[in-house]
């Protein structure tokens, strides 16, 4: 499916965190289930904090474990890009832009028009 951007965004992490499965990382909090970004959680490793999607996350008693492959590269998004989606999680969409560079990232839906 492909979608336009409709609004700009230019919040991605400088240092997006990027975990492997079978990592161990210390929970910090969860999103607001009834906010804008349910099903997030904040979690620290090893010189890395971020959300992480809960989907990939096996909860111990103080860790989280990581159950499949994670990066939180975010796309800078400019009004008119068309991006190409491969798959949707938690309110955001992990895609390609159409032209210029061919790097996966994610991008907010709130920002995005089905095309």
């Amino acid at each position: 499916m492909m979608y336009t951007v409709v609004k700009s965004y230019s919040d991605a992490p400088e240092s997006p965190i990027e975990v492997r499965k079978g990592e161990e990382l210390q929970f910090v909090e969860e999103s607001d289930p009834d906010g804008n970004w349910p099903n997030w959680v904040f979690c620290r490793g090893a010189e890395k904090e971020g959300w992480v999607p809960k989907q990939i996350l096996e909860f111990g008693q103080f860790k989280v474990h990581v159950l499949q492959d994670y990066c939180a590269r975010e796309h800078t998004l400019a009004v008119g890009e068309v991006l190409l989606k491969e798959y949707e999680l938690n309110g955001w969409i992990w895609c390609q832009k159409i032209e210029g560079s061919k790097e996966s990232g994610w991008a907010p839906l709130n920002h995005l028009a089905i095309v």
